[in-house]
């Protein structure tokens, strides 16, 4: 729901900053410059939101191998804190080039643009480090075995379809 909304609000931007380029005459060639990096920005991590949100593969519960764990039913949510927190550390690391790109170019176009003109965008950025770092909290608080268990496992370093893993370890589907 989230990636759908921000892909969404991408794409209104980018469409917004078209008809601004198409339709300014009285423009600075610096903010025009600056509309055009942003442009190229937005579409470059749009395409790298599919790559690294959309297009990931599906992890199935049973390549956890959590039975070399011990763990029982009531334990689940230590498996859900673990994946949480891998699949931020994986998405971020994904986009990071992205995200330094998109904010280097909307804090040009920030600096360009009249005040009446700027535009905040980062939230979906930062809520995803916060989110991170929450989830790197509570990674922590897991027994030692169980941070290094998750930790080995390579199908948890690339990004991968966490909400149906966690959905499938609940027993929700």
């Amino acid at each position: 729901m989230f990636k759908r909304k921000v892909c969404n609000w991408l794409m209104v931007l980018s469409t917004v900053l078209v008809t601004n380029l198409s339709y300014s005459q009285e423009m600075t060639p610096e903010l025009f410059f600056a509309k055009k990096k942003l442009q190229e920005a937005t579409i470059s991590y749009t395409a790298a939101m599919e790559t690294c949100f959309e297009y990931t593969p599906r992890v199935r519960p049973s390549e956890l191998e959590i039975d070399k764990l011990e763990i029982d039913k009531l334990e689940i949510e230590l498996v859900v804190e673990a994946v949480n927190h891998l699949h931020y550390v994986a998405l971020n690391d994904c986009m990071q080039d992205h995200d330094v790109n998109f904010l280097k170019a909307v804090e040009h176009y920030n600096q360009t643009a009249p005040k009446d003109e700027v535009i905040t965008v980062d939230s979906f950025v930062t809520l995803r480090w916060n989110e991170e770092l929450r989830a790197e909290f509570e990674f922590k608080q897991l027994p030692e075995a169980v941070q290094q268990h998750f930790l080995q496992l390579d199908i948890l370093k690339t990004p991968f379809d966490a909400a149906t893993l966690v959905m499938e370890l609940r027993g929700d589907l």
